[in-house]
């Protein structure tokens, strides 16, 4: 299956963006960098400070995957010239609507940011990966990526 990208619209984008930076920092809640207590308005800083105009935001890509003309996902991508990126491009969010994974789409939807990103003269591709999130994490190793750094912690009990 090919999955092919198309923009997001602005009211796809209100729909998705929210609950994608909850999810987010849901991540970071559960592995301890944030406190539950911080979530709403660090929800609010990341919108502001990585989206201050929405699907227009430059640097930013938003697209939403179809396959065979029915969406399928989205996916969030930064241009190489983002802060702390001068020469990569980045995945900030993938995601496979519940309907339809188990199915290869977040594959598809990876293949196709990096086809989308080739034609723009990209030539690297990063991105982050919750350590407990190991279904993307096979995903990620067989597409390719290697790990670069890894950070770990444990929790002292005193």
């Amino acid at each position: 299956m090919t999955v092919k990208l198309r923009p997001m619209t602005s009211s796809e984008f209100d729909s998705v963006i929210n609950t994608a930076l909850a999810g987010y920092l849901a991540e970071r809640v559960a592995t301890g960098q944030t406190r539950q207590e911080e979530v709403a308005a660090e929800t609010r800083r990341q919108h502001e400070q990585y989206l201050p105009d929405g699907v227009e935001t430059e640097h930013m890509l938003l697209y939403i995957g179809e396959a065979d003309g029915e969406r399928i996902g989205w996916i969030w991508l930064a241009l190489p010239g983002v802060a702390n990126h001068p020469d990569t491009a980045w995945v900030y969010n993938v995601v496979v609507d519940v309907a339809h994974r188990g199915k290869g789409y977040g594959r598809g939807l990876m293949l196709a940011a990096e086809r989308e990103l080739v034609q723009r003269g990209v030539s690297r591709l990063g991105l982050n990966v919750f350590g407990a999130n190991k279904t993307a994490i096979r995903l990620y190793e067989r597409l390719g990526y290697q790990v670069l750094t890894q950070q770990m912690s444990k929790p002292l009990i005193g």
